[in-house]
């Protein structure tokens, strides 16, 4: 049985808590300025909703979204010490969005796997934490010591009905580092289901996308490295599925490993609205 408790949660043998405490996440309501395309950021906030939009929207869409914090947290049975194997949970519950906190749970779950091994994928936040304490109980000495697996959920930001909630996880089974891994759902609340990037792009403009993000990484390199003639040989382009909508752009986001060495982080670019004309759908572009 799962209890809920107003107070962190006891790591003692297999015992799951559940702690719920209000809060709200920050939505903004100010309208798109003019387009700034020469910007590579992605710290702008947000545009709200734009009225000359086409009503796609079968439902009530909330001005903002309140959430609910949920944390789970286990540890091998009569394990509590710093070094023993730890799984732990923290994400945002957001109410009245049944559809949108599973789409997270699930998103979260498949993320919850120990690199290296292929179990079933967990079709739960317990089914995974069950997975990572039976792979590291199947380990002899001290193999398993400090071995943690995470994650936690958090809204990142809100585009007109579009928002975007970041799933973050993070691995460490030994070695030099962890490895951690973040994915971009992004939600539209007006027709209640995930947008896919493929889905934000206009029909046969995939091509067109995508040529704007490479340019878009060519500027980056330029920046990031520019006296490292070998950057790119090393460390070409790629596609991602993970992006969000700011003011100046499409903003991509890449794990460690991905276009960058793992000391550069998790590099993001951003593709400009300009040259995106007539390539994303107009229900998402600024007006």
């Amino acid at each position: 049985m799962m209890r809920r408790s107003g107070q962190p949660p006891l790591l003692i043998a297999s015992a799951l808590a559940l702690a719920l405490s209000l809060a709200a996440c920050d939505n903004s309501n100010q309208a798109p300025p003019k387009q700034d395309a020469g910007t590579d950021s992605g710290t702008e906030q947000p545009a709200a909703p734009d009225s000359g939009t086409p009503a796609e929207s079968s439902r009530p869409v909330p001005a903002k979204l309140d959430h609910q914090m949920e944390t789970l947290e286990r540890r091998p049975e009569g394990c509590d010490g710093d070094d023993c194997p730890k799984f732990e949970v923290r994400l945002q519950v957001y109410e009245g969005q049944p559809e949108l906190n599973a789409a997270v749970r699930r998103q979260l779950a498949s993320q919850l796997v120990v690199s290296g091994e292929n179990p079933d994928s967990p079709d739960s936040l317990e089914a995974a934490a069950g997975q990572f304490l039976d792979t590291a109980a199947g380990l002899s000495g001290e193999d398993s010591h400090g071995w943690e697996l995470s994650g936690d959920t958090k809204q990142l930001g809100r585009w007109k009905d579009l928002v975007t909630i970041a799933i973050n996880t993070y691995e460490f089974t030994g070695g030099a580092h962890g490895l951690p891994v973040t994915r971009w759902l992004n939600w539209d609340l007006g027709e209640n289901h995930a947008v896919p990037l493929g889905r934000l792009i206009e029909p046969g403009q995939e091509q067109a996308f995508w040529d704007a993000a490479e340019r878009a990484h060519g500027r980056w390199v330029e920046k990031e490295a520019p006296s490292d003639s070998g950057f790119r040989d090393d460390w070409p382009f790629q596609q991602t599925d993970s992006y969000r909508l700011t003011r100046n752009g499409v903003l991509l986001h890449y794990n460690v490993y991905s276009i960058a060495p793992y000391a550069m982080g998790q590099p993001q670019l951003t593709v400009p609205w300009k040259d995106l004309e007539g390539v994303v759908r107009p229900r998402y572009r600024p007006h």
